[in-house]
């Protein structure tokens, strides 16, 4: 049998169909990570929550499935995006129960953090208790945290500018194989946005306001969006910045921003508890690369805020189906907001997974490639400075085998870095214009930092500290693809501080 690509250090659903990170917290010790899945097959299904939790961020262990579809206001699409908050020591959980035309929102609770039990008064949230402003087919993604005493939600919603309600037909029901999929006999209202919501209780909510409104500095593409801001999330730092997290559907490419099909965005700015609104400062593509959603965070007891996002896109290909499984989830990373940029670095708990260290002081690579003793695998961590000097562009080819490699490399011309996974194994269908390049605009440099994580069919960058990365997946042959070379063309190119450890 060949080797699996199933990843050694990242988390992977273990049968089936894995999607959207939900319900992200620190619980009696362990951090906790459910997440959609459908565990049946390895195709989207009616949604049920999978779950981990871990001590180090590295090490998961599998927990019993937490919800799944059993009630008949989850039938169709089932129990979709949420999240968890502790109250009086037990674990809620708040969820979307989705059927095709409505979406609302229910209470699941434990005791032990493993075994829920739904709430009798489920659903206790729809749109009609709320604001004529949410379409009610599209309300979905409670994203739950505490202000001083009072409980407040943000969800995605389709706004609805005029007060405008589409009746659903009776009885009127949809197949629905995948709810990212357009449907052309159903025409949707409104644009998407996200609303405010508080409580007290868990169970009763007012509406507060929606919060995305044209500012004339952004484009109209954020305030007319043909979809939802899907699975967000708002934190404050250490240094009281405020950040938005969200996944809007459909968001228009703008130059070498929002490639994907469906983008995740961070807003820096001031939420307003009194109205709803979101102040906006600053508006930016939290990963650059190929495979990455839904992004959720939580807070751990040192203060650190830790995100995981889904680290795969919808309406691609998944080879890893011939293994009866898809769905792979990032590296936890922590954020903090430097200079007005998010900036993520790799959980800091990876060091203690170090092994087998090779390193050299420096290379000098002139039109042509080069590898160096030691420097090779397909589950580690490689980190190097690149001086491109007169080079036109200068990386690394990653994953390389006699047939394949991938290359992640900086472009002086251009300004970028390119992930190319053009010729790194299995071929790739998407959505997309091109599911195979990915461009991270950085700017003129005379040196860049490179940290990059692989994980046997995962690649993670992180580029000058964390201001940028590139995330996505290749499917080489895992049993040989173990090559690094690093390569210079057009010039001569520097690569210095090199260092590699195997990841255990």
């Amino acid at each position: 049998m060949a080797e699996s690509y199933r990843p050694h250090y990242h988390v992977s659903v273990p049968f089936g169909w894995g999607n959207d990170p939900n319900g992200t917290i620190f619980y009696k010790n362990r951090a906790h990570l459910f997440y959609q899945c459908y565990p049946h097959k390895s195709e989207w299904g009616p949604m049920h929550w999978g779950h981990v939790s871990t001590e180090d961020f590295i090490h998961w262990e599998q927990r019993p499935m937490a919800l799944w579809p059993d009630q008949p206001y989850e039938f169709v699409c089932g129990c979709c995006s949420g999240s968890a908050v502790e109250k009086d020591g037990k674990l809620w959980l708040m969820y979307t129960a989705a059927q095709p035309m409505m979406q609302r929102q229910c209470i699941a609770v434990s005791d032990d953090g493993d075994h829920f039990v739904k709430d009798p008064g489920n659903p206790v949230l729809t749109a009609e208790m709320l604001s004529p402003e949410i379409y009610e087919e599209d309300f979905r993604d409670p994203r739950i945290f505490m202000q001083g005493d009072t409980y407040y939600m943000i969800a995605g919603i389709r706004y609805l500018d005029k007060g405008l309600r589409k009746e659903p037909a009776p009885g009127s029901q949809r197949e629905v194989t995948n709810p990212h999929q357009p449907d052309p006999e159903h025409k949707k209202e409104g644009w998407g946005n996200l609303c405010l919501l508080k409580s007290k209780d868990l169970y009763n909510w007012t509406y507060v306001g929606h919060l995305l409104y044209p500012q004339p500095e952004f484009s109209e593409d954020f305030y007319r969006l043909n979809g939802v801001y899907e699975c967000p999330d708002y934190f404050v730092t250490d240094t009281n910045a405020e950040v938005l997290l969200s996944s809007p559907q459909n968001l228009p490419r703008s130059g070498d921003l929002y490639q994907n099909l469906h983008s995740v965005l961070y807003m820096l700015g001031h939420l307003d508890f009194e109205t709803g609104r979101f102040d906006v400062q600053t508006i930016g593509e939290v990963d650059s690369g190929f495979d990455f959603y839904a992004a959720q965070t939580l807070r751990t007891p040192d203060g650190r805020v830790i995100m995981i996002a889904w680290k795969e896109m919808w309406d691609r290909s998944f080879p890893t189906r011939s293994e009866e499984w898809a769905g792979t989830y990032t590296l936890p990373r922590e954020l903090t907001v430097e200079e007005g940029h998010l900036i993520q670095r790799p959980v800091r708990e990876i060091l203690e997974c170090r092994s087998d260290p090779a390193s050299c002081a420096e290379l000098s690579v002139n039109c042509d490639e080069a590898s160096l003793p030691g420097i090779s695998g397909n589950v580690i961590e490689l980190h190097f400075t690149l001086e491109p000097g007169n080079a036109e562009k200068a990386g690394v080819k990653l994953f390389c085998s006699p047939e394949h490699e991938t290359l992640l490399y900086y472009d002086s011309k251009r300004g970028c870095v390119v992930f190319d996974r053009s010729n790194a194994g299995i071929p790739l269908t998407g959505a997309e214009e091109d599911v195979n390049v990915r461009v991270c605009t950085v700017g003129t440099k005379d040196s860049i930092d490179l940290d990059i994580f692989l994980d046997v069919s995962s690649l993670e960058a992180f580029i000058d500290g964390g201001r940028h990365t590139m995330t996505g997946n290749v499917y080489p042959d895992p049993a040989i693809a173990k090559g690094i070379k690093f390569f210079a063309e057009g010039g001569t190119a520097l690569f210095r501080d090199i260092e590699k450890y195997d990841i255990i």
